[in-house]
């Protein structure tokens, strides 16, 4: 199940959330405990799609997360921009099935049973630029974040010590990998294809 969440009702009780400045040129990303760039193996865009949402999914749920809030950095909306490209257009149609209006800027409260459809779609929206900003997610608790980058991988801080040693322990179960390097592109993943669709 999908809800919505105001902008400013969510950053009320997340005040920490990463957001950028709609007056000044800065950006607010919280003090983390440790930070992490995780992907997925495939040979085809398709396959990524599916192999990063459905690792992200199994890491979220294998984390104990019955919830994750998503959140863009900027204050524009989620259906501030039209695509023509299908993978990305379905991701937009289905935000407004989720009666997600042109205008919301809000968080999307995804539950744990909506996780792994929900990432598909947002990985083509990232992906494609179907959303002008780089979405966060977080649980309830906030003691993680996350998000996929236009190379669909999983970007990913803890912002505590036992966060951060039961994603160590969950992510073996999940067929996600530590990336080594400390920037992420597609080249430096074996047989990761280039991020133009």
């Amino acid at each position: 199940m999908i809800k919505k969440v105001s902008r400013k009702r969510f950053l009320k009780n997340y005040p920490n959330f990463p957001v950028a400045s709609p007056y000044r040129n800065k950006y607010f990303f919280p003090e983390t405990y440790n930070s992490y760039i995780l992907y997925a193996e495939s040979r085809s865009t398709i396959g990524l799609c599916n192999n990063a949402s459905a690792g992200t999914t199994a890491l979220i749920k294998g984390m104990g997360f019955q919830e994750m809030f998503f959140l863009g950095d900027t204050t524009s909306p989620w259906l501030f921009r039209d695509h023509d490209y299908k993978p990305v257009k379905q991701g937009l149609d289905y935000l407004v099935q989720q009666n997600i209006s042109k205008s919301f800027n809000g968080a999307i409260n995804v539950n744990k049973i909506d996780f792994s459809v929900f990432l598909k779609h947002l990985f083509w929206l990232v992906r494609c630029n179907g959303v002008v900003f780089s979405p966060h997610f977080s649980d309830a608790q906030f003691n993680v974040i996350m998000s996929i980058c236009q190379y669909g991988n999983i970007h990913l801080s803890t912002l505590n010590e036992t966060t951060d040693q039961l994603l160590n322990t969950s992510v073996l179960s999940t067929g996600l990998k530590f990336l080594k390097e400390e920037r992420c592109t597609s080249y430096k993943i074996p047989h990761r294809i280039s991020t133009y669709v």
